[in-house]
């Protein structure tokens, strides 16, 4: 006999109605009560009702995919590596763009478990209003494979793949201090995402391992609303250039975008009067403006990788084989030098200077 709401009600000694919301996720239910509910429908193995035709008619494996896009070309390929991979294997794709919107993800989330989707991947919402850690515990803990990507919770057990953003770092810092930086401004995010905090690191182990102070005027911490815009980095950057910092380096593409507005803006020239580096490449401003020196990330292939992950665990899953160990996957980076940091103008006058 199949486990019904009316059962977790009774059990939790609640309404059908808050057990309903409480499953959905809904925000009119207090995070205590969700959980206790949680707990008790993973204890008696509840499983949302999906209709005996859908059930009938699935031939395919179908997974679940969840991202979110506010206009970071970068994430593309990630999209493209996954949709590949999984498209290769034969399986159907459900795929949602949460927006960076909490209560989007709720939704994709909640309809995603409704449909008995064989698994899951995510690039998490994470903001410092909130996430929605607390439903994808429930998920996890009810045996359905999550894999994260991108981004992903140090709480949460359960695979992840994201690019190595600590060393990216501190590669490109180090970068600038070799060639003579030392007053390096940070234009960065959010410390509640991981890549924001793993790559502020990376900055910070560079300066220290140099010998260099840590100085918080030369680090501008952009807040999105929902996310980090050019807008928001352009004025970040505009405070920033007033530290006189002789390097700049960016925490992601939307991030450099800004700051070369301003910089330009102000008739600086780069990289005459300050070097510039940033965190994955941007083509349109490496065609329009320069090519950039970037901490290159390989973007197709964590998104090939997230998806195998999920794959090889549904399948592990479909056939019954012993569980598999939870999987941390950080995928490096690489420094790509462009005319912006001021290495190829450095070596330029050094042979001008030989020939001489």
């Amino acid at each position: 006999m199949s486990i019904t709401i009316k059962d977790i009600a009774k059990r939790a000694n609640v309404s059908y109605s808050t057990v309903s919301r409480a499953l959905k996720n809904s925000p009119k239910i207090s995070t205590g009560t969700k959980e206790k509910i949680w707990k008790i429908a993973k204890e008696l193995n509840y499983i949302p009702n999906v209709t005996a035709r859908e059930l009938s008619s699935r031939k395919t494996t179908t997974v679940g995919f969840i991202y979110t896009s506010t206009g970071k070309t970068s994430l593309d390929p990630i999209i493209e590596g996954i949709e590949d991979t999984v498209t290769k294997e034969g399986f159907q794709l459900f795929s949602f763009n949460s927006r960076e919107n909490i209560e989007a993800e709720h939704d994709y989330l909640r309809f995603l478990h409704e449909k008995r989707v064989q698994g899951i991947l995510i690039f998490p919402v994470v903001t410092n209003e909130g996430n929605n850690l607390s439903y994808l515990k429930f998920l996890v803990e009810s045996k359905i494979p999550v894999v994260m990507v991108d981004r992903y919770f140090p709480e949460l057990d359960t695979d992840y793949v994201v690019s190595d953003n600590f060393r990216g770092a501190y590669e490109a810092v180090t970068h600038l201090i070799k060639i003579g930086h030392r007053r390096i401004g940070y234009i960065t995010g959010q410390e509640c995402l991981t890549s924001v905090s793993d790559r502020l690191k990376g900055y910070k182990k560079a300066l220290q391992d140099y010998d260099i102070n840590y100085q918080e005027e030369l680090v501008k911490k952009v807040i999105p609303r929902p996310a980090l815009s050019i807008e928001k980095s352009y004025e970040a950057t505009k405070e920033l250039l007033k530290e006189e910092p002789t390097a700049i380096f960016t925490y992601n593409e939307i991030a450099t975008i800004g700051a070369l507005k301003a910089i330009k803006e102000k008739g600086i020239d780069v990289p005459k009067e300050l070097a510039f580096v940033g965190f994955d490449e941007v083509a349109v401003a490496s065609h329009i403006f320069m090519p950039l020196t970037v901490a290159m990330q390989q973007s197709y292939r964590i998104g090939e990788i997230g998806a195998r992950m999920l794959i090889e665990r549904v399948k592990h899953l479909h056939e019954k084989k012993e569980f598999l160990e939870v999987r941390h996957i950080s995928v490096k980076t690489k420094l790509l030098i462009g005319d912006s940091c001021g290495a190829k103008l450095k070596v330029k006058t050094k042979t001008n200077q030989g020939i001489n």
